[in-house]
C-alpha cells in the first residue's frame, strides 16, 4: 500500500512539473510554435505579414490564461487594424514609402491608416505584459 501510494505521488509530482514547463500547455506551446514570428514581428512589413502576425496573436489570444487574455487580444485588434486601414484605402503595407502611391490617397484614407498606427504603437503596456506572462508562466523569452 505504501509503495502505490508512492509511486502515485511521484506520478502526480511528475505530471504537475512537466505541465508547469509547458508541456501540454496549449497557451505555452501556442506561443512556442509561434516563437519565431513573434522574436521578429514587425521586421517584415508586408500585408501578408501582418495578416500572418494578426492570425497568430488571435490564435494565442484563444488559449491565452484569463489574466493575460485582454492583452493578447489588444494586440491582434491593433494589428488587423493595420492591415484593415491599409486594405480600405487601397495601398499596401509595403506601399507606404511610395510617395507617388501615398499622394493619391485622400485626408481621410490618410487619417484612418494614422489611426490604425496610432492604436497599434500604443499596445507598447500589452506589448510588454505578454512578454513578461511568457516568460514567467511559460519560460519563453521573447524579445
Amino acid at each position: 500500500m505504501k509503495r502505490t501510494a508512492a509511486v502515485l505521488i511521484t506520478t502526480i509530482v511528475a505530471i504537475t512539473t512537466l505541465s508547469g514547463c509547458g508541456g501540454g500547455d496549449p497557451y505555452c506551446d501556442a506561443v512556442d510554435k509561434h516563437k519565431d514570428s513573434l522574436n521578429t514581428f514587425g521586421e517584415t512589413r508586408t500585408d501578408a505579414a501582418y495578416v500572418t502576425y494578426a492570425k497568430l496573436l488571435t490564435d494565442i489570444s484563444k488559449d491565452a490564461p484569463a489574466s493575460i487574455k485582454a492583452d493578447w487580444t489588444a494586440l491582434a485588434t491593433a494589428t488587423t487594424g493595420i492591415v484593415d486601414a491599409q486594405k480600405k484605402a487601397g495601398i499596401k503595407l509595403e506601399e507606404m514609402k511610395d510617395k507617388a502611391k501615398l499622394k493619391k490617397l485622400d485626408t481621410n484614407q490618410l487619417k484612418e491608416i494614422n489611426t490604425a498606427y496610432q492604436k497599434f504603437n500604443g499596445t507598447t503596456k500589452q506589448r510588454n505584459a505578454v512578454v513578461k506572462n511568457v516568460k514567467q508562466e511559460c519560460k519563453i523569452k521573447l524579445s
